[in-house]
């Protein structure tokens, strides 16, 4: 998956939502996720009948039981694991703009993207601020309208 896939992936879950109910959405694209620093929020997957970018706006709703957390994704785009606490080491020597509203998911995905393993991470918060990150750097930022 490149940056531009996982950018319209991001844009096309937040353009689809109900804004009331639109949870926010982490993702990680990553192939080999078992060495990971996650864990499961739920006990169970959801079904996943539907293609990726449906499961995820589906699960992006406040009312999901799936909607905290980190979405896995493989590099072809699908769904691995949902709902993952993600939990990367803090990286000293990163810094980004502590005057822009940003939470945990945002300093999570930063991070992560450290990770060798992940090849990108990507957030879309619940104020519409999409960001995609790749190798400690916010690659990507858009305010959504």
């Amino acid at each position: 998956m490149t940056k531009e896939n996982l950018y319209k992936l991001l844009y096309d879950i937040w353009n689809k939502s109900n804004r009331v109910y639109f949870s926010g959405i982490g993702v990680i694209i990553c192939n080999n996720p078992d060495s990971l620093p996650i864990t499961s929020l739920r006990n169970i997957e959801p079904i996943q009948n539907d293609s990726t970018l449906e499961l995820l706006s589906k699960i992006s709703n406040k009312n999901s039981e799936y909607h905290d957390g980190f979405h896995i994704l493989d590099e072809t785009g699908s769904v691995t694991y949902t709902a993952q606490y993600f939990s990367p080491p803090i990286i000293e020597n990163i810094s980004f703009d502590r005057s822009r509203l940003v939470g945990g998911r945002f300093v999570a995905a930063l991070y992560g993207s450290c990770i060798d393993e992940i090849k990108l991470t990507g957030i879309v918060s619940e104020g519409d601020r999409l960001s995609i990150f790749e190798a400690g750097k916010e690659v990507y930022y858009e305010e959504l309208q």
